[in-house]
């Protein structure tokens, strides 16, 4: 199984809007293996502790082409993380029930002091 892709986001300061972003798994733009189902993104803290969930089932992932595993993560406004370094991940579900987590990474939430 290959590990999943790192990705650092840029810090943000705490309760300011977070942009999102969007992901294409397939950089050719060609169909994968099965068409995508759903995305979900967890924002964990350093005990596993969830403190964001966002899915495509909450309408807070948008699936833009499902062949291409293309979608968008939406803005989050206010983000409301605690002030600290979250560890996040984007996990998908094809069509047939496969998940996999294809992106990790971390986001420090700074205090308006730091800033």
């Amino acid at each position: 199984m290959a590990k999943p892709a790192r990705a650092e986001l840029e810090p943000i300061v705490y309760r300011d809007t977070w942009a999102g972003f969007t992901v294409s798994a397939s950089s050719t733009g060609s169909a994968l293996d099965s068409n995508l189902s759903s995305v979900r993104m967890f924002f964990r803290d350093g005990d596993g502790v969830t403190g964001l969930e966002l899915t495509s089932a909450n309408s807070k992932i948008t699936i833009t082409d499902a062949n291409a595993y293309a979608f968008t993560v939406l803005a989050v406004n206010p983000l409301t993380l605690d002030i600290g370094n979250w560890y996040w991940s984007i996990e998908t579900t094809n069509a047939l029930g496969i998940i996999k987590t294809y992106i990790v990474g971390t986001l420090e939430v700074l205090s308006d002091a730091t800033f």
